[in-house]
């Protein structure tokens, strides 16, 4: 069953403007009417973040990620710019906006000095290479580095038009950009109706040399709900793009992988010259390329699935079957000439002169270009994550209108004993029988010191299960000390000398040339970002068994539960005075108002002492530093967690020693607060009792939302 929210909040608004009318002489309405805001809260979250159905981006710069995009989602007008280079390229958020705006972050000043230090290092690693071309731009353009991010990471900028937002994003993200350099992030927000319920999410296509913008890539992933990973088919799954596969993708939380060969029309260019026919060629990409894919992909799963990443090894295997795709050969079937733009006029130039010369005159199709371009599988796949996130959808909008009905009937359970409590004292007591009821107030005061017992008892449990807890937690720390290592190649430039001398010539006897070529050599490394997303993984773990032991011993249930029993077994409920059904009314509502501590720890960004030290490939005699770094770096999240509970500790103690020294006295002044009442009722005996007979009918109508 689907539960229109809108519907549902309607009508909550309209009933508890009914209850705050009729019902507002109870304490009881108050919270009856709190449950307006918090579905609100809960609404407007729904709406803003769960309907939407996010797409990742990943894939190499120049893989054709904007390209794409614009086709997929834009139908092929350019919406998105594209990245320039491989310096320039960072995460960009793209969503929904009333009017066109830039949001960007900037790297922190720590996060400079990384990068600094990563350019610093010996040697032309990616890594290196690219903090160089940063601090380089940041130079050309005289930034005072430090200054500019001082003030705080995040600049909001406006723009009048979508072709002004456009011209300003070159400042910021653009190859010769002023303050590329310095960018981290952008968010991106259009003017577009096909957004609406949409965040792209298109990730740099690097080996970034500053670990919390991999970080963040990873956490953005998690996000997704469909990832095209985009390699170019002329260079599939080269090893840059196993490398990003390795370093990008999150350990968890991405719904659908889609792997798509793009860029198939230039594959296409390259392999026709030796073939008989489109067909033939176009079966001898796919059978070649979609082997190799599979064989490549396996081996990921293999490596994931020993390192007990079993959820990330699954959703790669749905990546050994490849989508080739073109986003070119889509516009040449889809688009008018007139929107071409110059790479498609060369690119289908030069198809179509090929297929006249080499082919026997063949004439491209429509069908030709729209099966080369292949957009109908890639729209099925978009639509499927569509489909698949609506059962979810509908179960988080489900729940929260189960959530809402079981509070609805709690609350309006809580009013109508209230109600049922005050017409039962108006139609049976007199007023002196009242004035009875305030000896129970002297026997109150006896409820301290069971109070303080139960919290004694309580803190005891705390002691004796964080100890147990902990020295589990710290034993666990050895299941995240493991570093892997993994096989990259690199290209080095070699030369030989050889002989150019000719028989024939006797001038050439003797002579020589240097021929150069390229050779590729084998190498282990580990991934420092996966160090680092082992300590937020431990540090995670430890936080959330820690906070779930707490609160399940300091149980706000539980805990209200027996400080009911014990407040009555202290008073004198044999009393001929002593109405138990009103006082357990007074007494239910007063203990349902504490507000009881749970805990909650911070544990700060451990795995900064990672990156702080290591950046992208570690390599050699660096590797046992890193595994060394990192049991370092686990021991010292122990440790701080350790300290936070003692804080934790403290802190339950003094909030549970102040629900001692207030209960009492609250209960107190709730008992006198309802004599008052009372005393009131009694002067408009008949009126009110008919307006409680009345309340109460209409509580009973509306049980149910």
């Amino acid at each position: 069953m689907n539960i229109n929210l809108n519907d549902l909040q309607n009508k909550v608004t309209d009933l508890c403007v009914l209850f705050s009318e009729q019902a507002s002489g109870f304490t009881e309405t108050e919270s009856l009417l709190d449950l307006k805001q918090e579905l609100a809260d809960k609404t407007a979250r729904f709406s803003a973040e769960e309907q939407c159905l996010s797409i990742g981006i990943m894939g190499q710069v120049k893989a054709g990620k904007s390209t794409f995009l614009n086709a997929l989602l834009f139908n092929g007008e350019p919406v998105l710019p594209e990245a320039a280079t491989p310096k320039t390229a960072n995460l960009t958020r793209i969503t929904y906006g009333e009017e066109p705006r830039l949001e960007v972050e900037y790297y922190s000043l720590e996060e400079w000095q990384a990068l600094e230090k990563a350019a610093a290092q010996p040697g032309d690693s990616a890594q290196a290479k690219v903090a160089r071309e940063l601090i380089a731009l940041a130079q050309q353009n005289q930034l005072n580095v430090a200054q500019k991010l001082q003030y705080g990471n995040v600049e909001p900028l406006s723009a009048a038009s979508n072709e002004e937002l456009l011209t300003l994003l070159n400042q910021y993200v653009g190859e010769n950009g002023r303050y590329t350099a310095l960018v981290k992030m952008t968010h991106l927000y259009l003017p577009r109706e096909e957004l609406r319920g949409y965040e792209v999410v298109d990730t740099p296509g690097m080996n970034d040399p500053i670990q919390s913008r991999t970080q963040k890539t990873r956490d953005y992933m998690a996000e997704c709900d469909v990832v095209f990973f985009l390699s170019r088919a002329s260079q599939f799954l080269d090893q840059s793009d196993m490398n990003l596969l390795s370093e990008q993708l999150p350990g968890k939380g991405v719904k659908r992988m889609v792997l798509v060969a793009g860029q198939l029309d230039a594959t296409i260019l390259d392999d026709g010259d030796n073939r008989a026919s489109l067909a033939e060629t176009e079966e001898n990409i796919l059978t070649r390329l979609g082997r190799g894919a599979e064989n490549k992909i396996q081996d990921l799963v293999n490596q994931r699935e020993q390192r007990g990443q079993t959820e990330i090894a699954a959703m790669l295997s749905e990546m050994k079957k490849p989508v080739f795709a073109s986003t070119f050969a889509h516009g040449f079937a889809c688009l008018p000439h007139e929107k071409w733009n110059q790479a498609m006029h060369h690119s289908h130039s030069e198809l179509t002169e090929m297929a006249e010369d080499k082919w026997n005159n063949y004439q491209f199709t429509q069908q030709d270009w729209l099966r080369i371009g292949n957009f109908a599988t890639l729209q099925k796949a978009y639509e499927q994550a569509r489909a698949d996130r609506q059962p979810l959808l509908d179960a988080q909008r489900n729940s929260i209108a189960s959530h809402t009905q079981e509070q609805w009937q709690h609350r309006l359970q809580l009013l109508k004993e209230a109600v049922e409590s005050r017409h039962h004292k108006l139609k049976t007591g007199d007023i002196n029988s009242l004035q009875q009821q305030t000896q129970c107030e002297q026997r109150i005061g006896n409820f301290d010191m069971l109070l303080k017992q139960h919290i004694r008892q309580n803190i005891q449990r705390i002691n004796q299960a964080t100890s147990e807890l902990m020295a589990s937690l710290e034993q666990q720390a050895a299941d995240y000390q493991q570093v892997h290592t993994q096989t990259g190649t690199k290209s080095i430039q070699r030369s030989r000398t050889v002989s150019t001398s000719r028989w024939y010539n006797p001038f050439s006897w003797g002579s020589s040339e240097t021929i150069w070529y390229t050779d590729y050599e084998s190498y282990q490394f580990a991934s420092s970002a996966d160090a680092a997303e082992q300590v937020r993984k431990y540090a995670q773990r430890c936080k959330q068994d820690i906070e779930h032991k707490f609160n399940q011993l300091i149980n706000p249930s539980t805990l209200k539960h027996e400080l009911k029993a014990s407040l009555i077994n202290v008073l004198d409920t044999k009393s001929e005075h002593f109405d138990p059904q009103g006082f357990r009314t007074i007494l239910d509502h007063s203990i349902e108002k504490l507000k009881l501590p749970t805990l909650e720890l911070e544990t700060g960004n451990m795995a900064d002492m990672i990156s702080s030290r290591f950046q992208g490939e570690v390599k050699g005699n660096d590797i046992n530093a890193l595994r060394s770094t990192l049991a370092d770096t686990l021991r010292q999240v122990f440790q701080r967690l350790g300290q936070s509970v003692r804080q934790g500790e403290n802190r339950l103690c003094d909030a549970l020693k102040t629900v001692s020294a207030t209960l009492a006295s609250s209960l107190t002044q709730d008992l006198r607060n309802e004599l008052d009442k009372l005393k009131h009722d009694f002067s408009q005996h008949q009126q009110q009792l008919e307006h409680y007979s009345q309340l109460l009918v209409l509580i009973e109508k509306n049980q149910q939302l």
